[in-house]
C-alpha cells in the first residue's frame, strides 16, 4: 500500500492506498507544531493498528506539505517506522502539469496536487475548490496548464474573524445559536432564510450564505476567463457545508488532495 500524508495549516490527513481510487483507511490528527516526535510516533503507529494496518503493509509514502517546521518532522519519523523516507512532493517534480505562473515555487503544493488531481479526471478546464483554512481556486486550462487562482479566507477563518472584531455579535447570536456551533461559536450550517430573524440567523446567512455568494462569484468569473466548460470539483473539511448550496461545483471529493498526492507520487516514483 502506499501512505498518502497532507499537511496542512490546520490538519494532517493520512490516507492509506492499495488498487482502489479511495483510500482503504483514512485518519485525521492536528497539525500540532508543539508535537513530540515519540508520542506523535506513537499516535501514528496506534490510529493505524486500529484500522488493522501494521507499519510493513506500507511499501511506499508520499508527502505534501505547506507547513515547513511539520514536513521535517513527519519526514524523520516516517522514515523510522516505515524504514525509509518518505517522497516530499514539491514544484520541480512531474505534475502532469505545465505550470503557468510567475513564481511557480511560491505555489503551495496543496494547490498543486489539487490541480493535478482534477487534471488527471478530465479532459477540458477544471478548477480544484479546496476549502480549508484557506479557500483556494486552482485552475488548469483545457491544456493541461496551471494557470493559478484565488485565495480566500476559509469559512471558519472569516467565521472567526467577524467574531474577533465584533464580540457583541458573539453574545447575541449565542443567545440563540445551534447546540453545536462550528467557529467561534458560529454554527456553521445554512439559515431557512437569507433575511435573519434574530442575530444567530443573520450571522449564519452572512457567513454561511454570503460565502457560497462568493464562490459563485469567483467561479464566474474564472469561468468568463478561460471562456470555455469548466468542471469545478471540490474538497477540504468545510466543502461539503458550501458545496450543497451553489450549483456552481459539480462535485464534492473529500479525497482529492490524497488523489492528487498519489498521482504526483506515480510520476516520480
Amino acid at each position: 500500500m502506499l501512505l498518502a500524508i497532507d499537511i496542512g495549516n490546520s490538519s494532517v490527513v493520512m490516507g492509506a492506498y492499495g488498487v482502489s481510487d479511495e483510500p482503504v483507511a483514512s485518519w485525521r490528527l492536528p497539525a500540532d507544531r508543539r508535537a513530540r516526535p515519540d508520542a506523535l510516533r506513537q499516535t501514528i503507529i496506534a490510529l493505524w493498528q486500529e484500522s488493522g494496518i501494521r507499519p510493513q503493509d506500507f511499501e511506499d509514502s508520499a508527502l505534501c506539505s505547506v507547513v515547513a517546521p511539520l514536513t521535517g518532522l513527519w519526514k524523520g519519523i516516517l522514515a523510522d517506522v516505515l524504514d525509509r523516507e518518505p517522497l516530499v512532493l514539491h514544484q520541480r517534480m512531474n505534475l502532469g502539469l505545465a505550470l503557468e505562473v510567475r513564481n511557480p515555487d511560491q505555489v503551495g503544493m496543496d494547490r498543486l496536487v489539487d490541480a493535478a488531481a482534477v487534471r488527471e479526471r478530465t479532459t477540458g478546464a477544471a478548477v480544484a475548490v479546496d476549502f480549508g483554512t484557506a479557500t483556494t481556486f486552482n485552475v488548469v486550462d483545457a491544456g493541461g496548464r496551471f494557470l493559478g487562482g484565488s485565495i480566500a479566507p476559509g469559512l471558519a477563518t472569516a467565521a472567526e474573524s467577524l467574531m474577533d472584531k465584533a464580540p457583541a455579535l458573539h453574545e447575541l447570536a449565542g443567545e440563540t445559536a445551534d447546540p453545536s456551533p462550528g467557529a467561534a461559536g458560529v454554527a456553521l450550517v445554512p439559515p431557512s432564510s437569507a433575511i435573519g430573524r434574530d442575530t444567530d440567523e443573520a450571522v449564519r446567512s452572512g457567513v454561511v450564505l454570503g460565502y457560497a455568494g462568493l464562490v459563485e462569484g469567483l467561479l464566474t468569473r474564472i469561468g468568463n476567463e478561460l471562456d470555455a466548460p469548466v468542471t469545478v470539483i471540490s474538497t477540504g473539511g468545510l466543502g461539503n457545508i458550501v458545496t450543497p448550496l451553489t450549483s456552481a461545483i459539480d462535485q464534492y471529493d473529500p479525497w482529492l488532495t490524497l488523489a492528487g498526492i498519489r498521482a504526483v507520487y506515480r510520476l516520480n516514483s
